[in-house]
């Protein structure tokens, strides 16, 4: 037995080697192709091309595009190298890539052991690992991280479109593994650097609010850890003020992005290539429908919220279930929210991909959709691909109602199964 699990263990590595130079040798062919997004040319190299004829500071000093100052300072340095600026945007994005991974293993050794723990609670036996229960769970989670890579959403978004947004997952994956392991002023402070690269990680805030309620045993004190947010917020805008930009020019940058597509200043509507609600003829309506839609987005997280805190009741929800809440509530925010763009679900394509490995017949149907829609709404906006919107975005809709009633069974099963237990 013993010769048997150490063949196995070297067949493991070698299949985890072999991916991961897999996944480097598609990023470093990838690196090179610029014309497949007009992002490229409008912004990934207009805007360190300003820095090179400013320079560092004086480039600082003023508002070069609509990211807020760590990408500015990243632009700023892409700008300033001899190279085209294509080679440091692969390269940094193309790390983060492999930094993400690290932090999916992180998050799936938690929530792997936590799915063992439930099944065996719940009296369900499978069929046991050579190696013990605990190392193929590492194995599991390092093939998981591994495969991570090869995520449309993922390797897509950065080292193909040279876009950014692995920046804020990493961080936001980060904070959620630490805010499961109970230690929340890292978690937040880890959400607050997510959240200073990308406003999307405010989609993370409404479950990080749920988590704390459900720690009824600590007072009220435990909310302040939300000021850790805007406190490294405020912290990292500090090198752009020094440097001569105005305070609200520097400090207002989300409220800017969220003014898009307002008063003529870009061409977004309702929707900016998101298959959601808004696709059936109210495009053209943002001025009107943009607080209604948000107002409508917040009653709708409140009430799985609710949900969550009623059905849970003293009896702990376990990680899995909470986590494709997660999931769930960053698509529902895509399909209510006006002007959102095809890569703002990146972090529920990742989760749900991921909880296929733990839920696979809960997560099939969003995975699938989710990881295809990407596919065909990133080529669609680089190309005229004859793929009708209007048919994907009833796709979408017939599978987040699906997913919803499933997240409704998932909660009050979670919740049966704590109360057989106790």
């Amino acid at each position: 037995m013993r010769d048997r699990e150490k063949r196995l263990k070297y067949l493991h590595a070698a299949f985890l080697i072999l991916l991961f130079a897999g996944s480097v040798v598609m990023r470093i062919r990838m690196a090179p192709e610029t014309l497949l997004s007009s992002d490229y040319e409008l912004y990934i190299k207009g805007w360190p091309m300003e820095y090179r004829a400013l320079g560092f500071a004086q480039g600082m000093s003023q508002v070069i595009g609509d990211y807020y100052v760590p990408f500015n300072i990243m632009y700023a340095l892409i700008g300033l190298s001899p190279w085209e600026p294509w080679v440091l945007a692969s390269l940094f994005s193309g790390i983060m890539d492999y930094a993400l991974a690290a932090a999916v293993y992180l998050l799936m050794t938690i929530l792997l052991r936590e799915e063992r723990n439930r099944r065996e609670g719940a009296g369900i036996t499978e069929r046991s690992s050579v190696y013990g229960d605990t190392d193929w769970d590492e194995w599991k989670a390092a093939y998981l991280a591994i495969l991570t890579l090869y995520l449309p959403v993922v390797f897509m978004n950065s080292v193909l479109w040279k876009q950014c947004d692995v920046f804020y997952m990493f961080f936001a994956v980060l904070a959620l593994t630490q805010l499961y392991r109970g230690k929340d002023t890292s978690a937040f402070l880890l959400l607050g650097i997510s959240f200073s690269f990308k406003l999307q990680a405010i989609f993370f805030f409404p479950f990080f609010f749920l988590i704390l309620f459900l720690r009824r045993e600590t007072g009220f004190l435990k909310y302040l850890n939300f000021l850790w947010i805007p406190a490294v917020y405020l912290i990292t805008g500090l090198p752009a003020v020094f440097l001569g930009r105005g305070i609200r020019a520097t400090y207002g940058t989300y409220f800017m992005q969220m003014l898009e597509g307002t008063e003529g200043s870009e061409s977004y509507g309702m929707v900016a290539n998101y298959p959601n609600f808004y696709n059936y003829g109210l495009d053209d309506f943002l001025e009107t429908l943009a607080l209604p839609a948000a107002i409508v987005t917040m009653a709708v997280i409140l009430l799985s919220i609710a949900l969550a805190a009623q059905v849970d009741d003293g009896y702990r929800l376990d990680l899995v279930t909470l986590t494709w809440l997660l999931a769930w509530q960053i698509w529902a925010m895509n399909m209510f929210l006006p002007s959102m763009h095809e890569r703002y679900d990146y972090g529920a394509v990742l989760l749900f991909s991921l909880l296929l490995a733990l839920r696979p017949r809960e997560s099939f149907v969003p995975a699938c959709v989710l990881t295809t829609g990407t596919l065909i709404t990133y080529v669609r906006s680089a190309r005229e691909l004859t793929v009708s919107m209007d048919l994907l975005t009833a796709v979408y809709i017939a599978a987040f109602f699906w997913t919803t009633r499933t997240l409704v069974r998932m909660i009050r099963s979670s919740a049966d199964d704590r109360i057989r237990e106790a």
